[in-house]
Formats: C-alpha cells, sequence, structure tokens
C-alpha cells in the first residue's frame, strides 16, 4: 500500500484562504492586488483574471471621486497612526450595480523580505439593512422610544420622542441633562426617580408609570412610561416607551364634569317628577282625584320624564363631538350602543 503524503502547510492554508466566506486580499505596498480568494470573486462580482496585478480594483469599488477620496484619506490619517486598521466600515459598488457594506480589517505582514498588507472584508449588508429596518420601525413609531446606559445617559431618542417633548436628537443624546428639562421641579423630579428605583430595584422594570413632564415650550404633558432593562453593546441598557395620555386624561376629566354636571342638572327635575307622582299616589289612594284629572298629572310626569331624557342626550352629543379622544368604551356607552 503507498502511504499517503502529507498536504504541504501551504497548500492547507491556501485552501482555508481560497474557500474563507470573507474577501481576503493581498495588496504590495503600492496596493497592487496580488491575491483575490473566490468569495472576493462572488461579492464584488470581479473574477481574480481581472483584478490579479493591479490597482484599478478600487475605481470600480468606489466609482464615486468624492466618496473614494473621503474614503483614501480616512485610511491614510489611520495609517499614519498605526501599520493596520480594524473595523473600518466602507460601501462598495459590485459589478452588477448592487451596493454593499463591507467591514475591512488590514494588516501589513513581512513575505520573503516584501512587505504586503493582508486585506479582509466582512460583508456586513444584511446585519446594516436589519439596523436600518429596526431604525426605521422605532422612528416611524407613535410612541416615545428612549435607550439609555447604565449612567442614564441617552443613546437612542426617536422622532416621537422629539415631537412629543420639543427636545431634538443633538440636545438629548449623550446627555443626561434631559430629564432635568423634562422635571424641572426638584421635589417632583426626586419623587419620580424614587419611584422608579423602588420600582426597578423590585423587578428591574416597569409598567404604566404616570408622570408629568415639561415640554422645551413649557407646555405639560402626560406620559405613561413602560421600561425593561436590556442587554445591548456590551453592557446593560434601559429602553423606555413613553406613551402620551395627556389628551386621554382630558377627555376622561371632562367625561366625570359632564357627569357630575349632568347630574345636577337632572337632580331636581327627576326630583320634581317624583314628588308629583307621590302626590297622584296619595290622592288617588284617599278617592280625592277623578281619573280624568289623575290621567293629566301623569300625562304631565310624562313630558317632564322626556324633556329630562332629551337634556341627556343633548348632554351626551356635545361631550363626544367636543372630545374626540374619549376613550371607546366610554363612547359606546354615551352613544348608547
Amino acid at each position: 500500500m503507498t502511504e499517503k503524503k502529507p498536504e504541504h502547510p501551504g497548500c492547507i492554508e491556501a485552501g482555508i484562504l481560497e474557500n474563507a466566506l470573507v474577501i481576503i486580499a493581498v495588496l504590495d505596498k503600492g496596493g497592487k492586488i496580488l491575491a483575490w480568494n473566490r468569495a472576493a470573486e462572488t461579492i464584488t462580482g470581479y473574477s481574480k483574471q481581472e483584478v490579479i496585478g493591479t490597482a484599478t480594483i478600487w475605481r470600480h469599488l468606489y466609482p464615486e471621486k468624492t466618496y473614494r477620496d473621503n474614503v483614501t484619506k480616512r485610511i491614510e490619517k489611520i495609517l499614519a497612526a498605526r501599520d493596520y486598521f480594524e473595523n473600518f466600515e466602507t460601501l462598495i459598488h459590485t459589478r452588477s450595480g448592487t451596493t454593499r457594506t463591507i467591514l475591512w480589517n488590514t494588516k501589513e505582514i513581512d513575505h520573503d523580505g516584501m512587505k504586503r498588507v493582508i486585506t479582509v472584508g466582512q460583508d456586513i449588508t444584511p446585519l446594516r439593512e436589519l439596523d436600518s429596518f429596526r431604525e426605521c420601525i422605532i422612528d416611524n413609531a407613535n410612541v416615545l422610544i428612549t435607550v439609555l446606559d447604565q449612567h442614564g445617559r441617552v443613546v437612542m431618542w426617536n422622532a416621537a420622542a422629539e415631537e412629543i417633548t420639543g427636545y431634538a436628537r443633538a440636545e438629548a443624546i449623550g446627555r443626561r441633562e434631559i430629564w432635568k428639562q423634562l422635571y424641572p421641579e426638584k421635589d417632583y423630579r426626586n419623587t419620580v426617580t424614587r419611584q422608579i428605583r423602588e420600582v426597578m430595584t423590585a423587578r428591574r422594570h416597569f409598567a404604566n408609570l404616570e408622570t408629568h413632564v415639561t415640554t422645551k415650550s413649557g407646555e405639560k404633558k402626560i406620559i405613561s412610561w413602560n421600561t425593561r432593562q436590556i442587554a445591548f453593546g456590551g453592557g446593560e441598557h434601559v429602553i423606555s416607551i413613553g406613551i402620551d395620555i395627556t389628551e386621554q386624561r382630558k377627555a376622561e376629566e371632562a367625561l366625570v364634569a359632564y357627569m357630575t354636571e349632568m347630574a345636577m342638572r337632572i337632580k331636581q327635575p327627576v326630583e320634581i317628577i317624583r314628588d308629583n307622582l307621590l302626590d297622584v299616589a296619595e290622592l288617588t289612594r284617599a278617592g280625592k282625584i277623578t281619573p280624568e284629572e289623575t290621567a293629566m298629572l301623569l300625562d304631565g310626569q310624562v313630558r317632564n320624564a322626556t324633556q329630562v331624557a332629551a337634556n341627556v342626550q343633548e348632554f351626551q352629543k356635545a361631550i363626544l363631538e367636543r372630545n374626540q379622544a374619549i376613550p371607546q368604551a366610554y363612547r359606546k356607552f354615551l352613544e348608547g350602543e
């Protein structure tokens, strides 16, 4: 039996590089391509035959001069400080015209006494598309969404947060002072802080915590907060979702006021109807009233009761028209559904 010779280490390394799922290119000091693996061909659309021995590939991958010059300057700045760069993100244009996001890492090596640069590019396009999708959802949500780091600094502030509070992202991101601006009254701010700490200590999240915030314009708003701790970016963060329930609370207050006013307005006529009916009952039992007189008195009370019902309906219609934010359950009740 013929003994199988072990593969040469160089062959094994070449096979690994060739079949790696990331772009691997080897360049000389002038940027000329010396090696271009299979993933580089697949991701960019440019074959070895087109690339090896030239430096023109970079013009193809970065066809827009302004962007290409910007990338070049950034690379030169990094390489002026050290002989490599890592996690350097750029957009490339493939041969088919699509755009891909590549995360580059490079290292200068010595090969047979000559300087070479090995470049590894990871296609992170799906990750960036997912990030963009998430950001799109967060930014278009109609509720305030903010993420805080472990020091209470804001790391995310969506469009609804800007609209509700009046404070732009630039005024909130990276800062803790936004909370002093939203809660300018020290005693109230301390009360809210104490409530949050007590709840978070007990169960690491809270739900439907209502607070009053002061917007940039000085308007008072009622926010219902829901928060949860999350692992993000290598550390503990808190995501907070705030729903502006100001109009809902105003509508509920208006409803209570309406019910109170309605009760006061119908109390007196209802009492009159009650007293009149009691009189009719007593006169009837004493035989002091004819059937015709009884009918006339009862007809009068029917008219009074009809007017009371009409007043109630008028109140209901008015309150519904003035307060569109009335909860659906209350609205159905007022509409008589």
